[in-house]
């Protein structure tokens, strides 16, 4: 099981390599604000030789997608220690925030979502350690960057996207990154009512297989806001099974994979863009993937023969639409080509639970809704290496209490989702290495609306939590681990039905970032702002 966070080896979204704090913001948002950061730490880079290649270089200002060929560095071939995205975006102007990907060979390198700009506009970084797609730049391979927007004489921002892959050799005192030998996307992935469809064919000497999804719910309706999904007509976002949603991986039809999706918030989320001007929600401009580990169903796949891979968010209708699904496989092959053999020995499935309550008190409409699901595959796998014993079990749940008024002008959620996997892998004659992630979300907020002076006055307040820890241990041996704590609280209010300039918008927000692991390594940092200006930015305990 590989961490984002191991070794401090981290993906992160940055604006500037320094920072600086305004002690005496405005009263209120003006017309321009502080470019947005966020608190997660940055990659780290080895001091040594590198070569930058340019993959993106576009003005999206419509839906066409920008494609582009790359070519692996001729000065820094691989094999790599490290490969680094850099992602560079500005905008101006009026514009809603919009999702974007970009893609090499077929394969989703960054899921994004971008900020929403002021008049005089601003600039945003991302960054993320691609080491772990190594394989995809090893050729020649189409480059495809997506980011849908529309221009015109209201929405008038174009998005000024600029993107770089960084390449680290490989030298005596830096080791080539552990991958995958292949990584592949889908053949012809297509959507079969709200699933994603693909096929694969698996080479014969297959020794470990790991499927990577990126899913998230957008594109402005209701499945934006999945969490706030209600099974009653009456109100605004009506579901027909409630606010569980549930991520799977099937292999030719058997469930093979279990997830809780990441309640994504976006940078216009909430009806409330200026809780997000300064600082995004966690995981807003760099959306992580879910991984699947798929090996023990190696002896089922490996014959030669095309085999479907399905993805499938549970508690969706049969037709429904608003996701976005896109898996790709990591394959990783027998170091002397052989065959190997492997046999699926248990498959248990567990009963779906889900359960919404609905009751009235004190005049409002209170959801108390909950679900769960589990799943344990056991198996083994012959290499030329010899026999290992695996053993895959998933665990997720999720529980919210969702509180509204008659005519939803006091909305509140309160909702805790944990998704849990275990992977447990043993040689003949070797205990048996276990590594376990556990991840743990929460949203913890409302909007509301009152009159003042004749105008609705909306505030949306929110804290949002999104923990991981990540533990591998064998045998008598202590446990190597990292954990992350980051955590979002803010308050925005403004007036609508009136001009921009009328708005007497107001808001504040924090972020709380801290990271540490078994080694005794610690990194914090904590971001603040007031009307769009950051008025604290102080990074701790590094060592």
């Amino acid at each position: 099981m590989i961490s984002r966070y191991a070794l401090l080896l981290c993906a992160a979204t940055a604006a500037t390599p320094a920072f600086a704090a305004d002690t005496r913001p405005p009263a209120e948002f003006g017309a321009d604000w502080d470019d947005p950061r966020t608190a997660e730490p940055k990659v780290v880079r080895p001091d040594i030789r590198h070569c930058t290649v340019e993959i993106v270089r576009h003005g999206f200002a419509d839906f066409e997608p920008y494609r582009q060929a790359f070519t692996p560095p001729a000065d820094c071939p691989g094999p790599w220690h490290k490969v680094v995205l850099d992602m560079e975006g500005s905008v101006k102007g009026r514009q809603y925030d919009r999702m974007g990907q970009i893609s090499v060979g077929g394969v989703t390198l960054l899921r994004t979502s971008t900020p929403e700009p002021s008049r005089e506009g601003i600039r945003w970084q991302v960054e993320k350690d691609v080491s772990a797609y190594a394989p995809l730049f090893t050729r020649e391979q189409p480059v495809v960057m997506e980011l849908g927007n529309l221009v015109n004489e209201t929405y008038t921002g174009v998005f000024d996207i600029r993107a770089t892959l960084t390449f680290y050799p490989a030298d005596a005192a830096h080791a080539p990154a552990a991958t995958a030998e292949r990584i592949v996307p889908l053949d012809e992935a297509h959507r079969a009512g709200a699933d994603l469809v693909g096929g694969f064919t698996l080479p014969a000497d297959t020794r470990r297989l790991v499927a990577e999804v990126y899913a998230n719910g957008s594109g402005g309706g209701c499945e934006e806001f999945w969490y706030l999904s209600v099974a009653r007509k009456e109100y605004s976002c009506a579901s027909e099974h409630g606010p569980y949603r549930e991520l799977q991986v099937l292999i030719d039809g058997k469930v093979a994979g279990l997830a809780a999706p990441y309640p994504h918030i976006y940078t216009g989320g909430w009806s409330n863009p200026f809780l997000w001007y300064a600082i995004p929600a966690p995981h807003t401009f760099d959306l992580h993937p879910q991984r699947f580990e798929l090996t023990p169903f190696i002896g089922l796949l490996n014959d030669g023969k095309p085999h479907e891979l399905r993805v499938r968010v549970v508690g969706l209708a049969h037709d429904a639409t608003g996701w976005t699904l896109l898996p790709h496989l990591q394959i990783w092959r027998d170091p002397k080509g052989v065959r190997t053999r492997g046999e699926l020995t248990s498959h248990v499935l567990g009963k779906p639970a889900r359960n919404d309550a609905f009751s009235e008190e004190n005049g409002r409409t209170v959801l108390r809704a909950s679900g769960a699901g589990e799943l344990k595959l056991t198996g083994w796998i012959e290499t030329s290496e010899g026999r290992r014993d695996i053993e895959v079990a998933y665990r997720v749940g999720m529980q919210s209490r969702h509180d509204w008024d008659k005519d939803e002008n006091d909305d509140r959620l309160k909702a805790e989702w944990t998704d849990s996997q275990r992977i447990s892998t043993q040689a003949a004659g070797q205990s048996a290495v276990i590594e376990e992630k556990a991840l743990a979300f929460s949203l913890d907020g409302g909007i509301r609306t009152v009159a003042e002076a004749g105008n609705p006055r909306l505030t949306t307040d929110l804290v949002i939590q999104a923990d991981e820890t990540n533990q591998r241990r064998q045998g008598d041996a202590a446990a190597s681990w990292t954990k992350v704590e980051n955590r979002f609280e803010g308050e925005a209010a403004y007036t609508q039905k009136v001009p921009r300039e009328q708005r007497r918008a107001t808001g504040h927000s924090r972020q709380d970032f801290r990271m540490t692991d078994s080694a005794g390594a610690c990194q914090a940092r904590r971001i603040a702002t007031v009307n769009g200006y950051f008025t604290e930015d102080d990074t701790t305990c590094v060592r």
